[in-house]
Formats: C-alpha cells, structure tokens, sequence
C-alpha cells in the first residue's frame, strides 16, 4: 500500500505496521479530502509528524520494532496537539498514553466513527482575524485578496501570528517554535516564508497592510490593514523579509 504523504494536506499520520484489510477506511477518508500519511516505522514517523504537524496520529505497534509508550511520549512533545489513537492487541498497551484506543479485533467502521469522532472533537479550526481567515487543517487562507493553500510550516507560521494579532513576535521565537532553533546565523528561511504569505494576504506584498516587520525584532500581524506601513517601529517591507 503506498502513499504520498504529500498530495494533500495530512490530517492523519499512521506509525506502524499497515493492515490492507482497512484500506477502503483509508481510501474513504481521503476521498473526504482528508489527507492520510504512513509510516512504517518511528523514526519516519517522527519526522512525517514533526514536518506535516498533523491532527491525528494512529498508533500501532502490533509487530513493529518500536515502543508504543516512547514513540507516544516523544509524539506528545513534538506534536501536542495530536489526538493519539492506539491499536493495541487485548491485553496490550494498557501503559501507553493516548486519547483512544481500539483494541483487536475491531471492524474497519468501529476504525473509520473513530476517526471521525476525534477529528470532530478537536478544538475549533478556523482562525479568523480581520478580513483573514485560515483553516488550519485544510490549510486554506482566505483574505480579500482570495483563497490559497499553504504549507505546513506556512500554516504553522500563519497561525501563530493569527493567535497572537496585534503582539510583537521576535524571528528567535518563530524559529525556535517553527523550526525548533535558537539559532538565527542564517534566518533566510523565516525571511521566505513571511515573504510567501504576505503574497497569500496583501493586496501589495512590497507594502504590506497586514503583515509588518517591526524594526530588529521581527513581525507582527495587525487585525486591521495600516494605513502605511510607515511607523517608527515598522522597516519597509523587505527589509527583514
């Protein structure tokens, strides 16, 4: 059964060892436009959860060489806003941490109102600030300038300007919290990323209304355009980004 985790927004990672007999849960998920990555095993796991930040990570350890219990502990840290659901065989991972768990045998639809229930459960999805509006599990931005699709890391970055409006946030604390570095040597890839999504929201991306660099510190996101982006405490546009 092979995926490309890349297709569509992944909502859903799966660790661990497939069962082809839930391949028509997966198939009518991702014709629901909800995005489904696999990995078979921890380390890949972690690294599709860490890029692709996901909603839901589904859990199974039945047969493969990882602990339930230390991938869903280090699951916790690096993405604790996932729901973890665990396949556990009766009698088994009792100790490891997550909120659902389905023990075998258990029907492909007992899997799929699962899933649905956790998805359901989740906190309120949709950002809205101003005249922009983001969908942060289908990852689409809305703004007068029209609806686009972003990037896990663009959606990430978005977000956290959304959720903090109108507040000062300095490049060390984005790269610490989206690239997870102090280290800001070479903050190219920041000044990238800000330059993307002024192209998804500003009317003007070279003068920015909504987006704005404060002066040797970083960015803020105003609810309300400027007027200019011409205060004391705000660079021209390109300046850092």
């Amino acid at each position: 059964m092979s995926r490309n985790s890349g297709a569509k927004p992944a909502q859903i990672l799966y660790i661990g060892r497939e069962d082809s007999s839930y391949e028509k849960v997966w198939q009518s998920i991702e014709q629901e436009g909800i995005g489904v990555a696999f990995a078979r095993t921890q380390t890949l796991g972690l690294q599709l959860a860490r890029e692709l930040q996901p909603n839901v990570v589904v859990i199974n350890p039945s047969n493969s060489h990882f602990s339930g219990q230390r991938l869903s502990i280090a699951l916790r840290h690096k993405v604790p806003q996932a729901r973890r659901v665990l396949l556990a065989d009766r009698g088994e991972g009792k100790l490891i941490e997550c909120e659902e768990r389905l023990v075998r045998p258990f029907t492909g639809k007992k899997l799929r109102e699962t899933l649905t229930r956790v998805l359901e459960s989740l906190a309120p999805h949709v950002i809205k600030v101003g005249p922009i509006e983001l969908d942060t599990i289908s990852r689409v931005v809305r703004s007068p300038q029209g609806a686009g699709h972003l990037t896990p890391k663009q959606c990430q970055l978005l977000a956290i300007f959304m959720q903090r409006s109108n507040q000062v946030i300095s490049r060390e604390d984005l790269m610490k919290e989206i690239w997870d570095t102090h280290y800001l040597g070479d903050t190219r890839t920041l000044d990238v990323h800000i330059r993307w999504l002024r192209e998804k929201i500003e009317a003007d991306p070279m003068k920015p209304s909504f987006l704005l660099t404060v002066r040797k510190i970083g960015y803020k996101l105003v609810s309300s355009g400027a007027p200019a982006a011409t205060s004391e405490d705000v660079a021209p546009a390109l300046a850092e980004g």
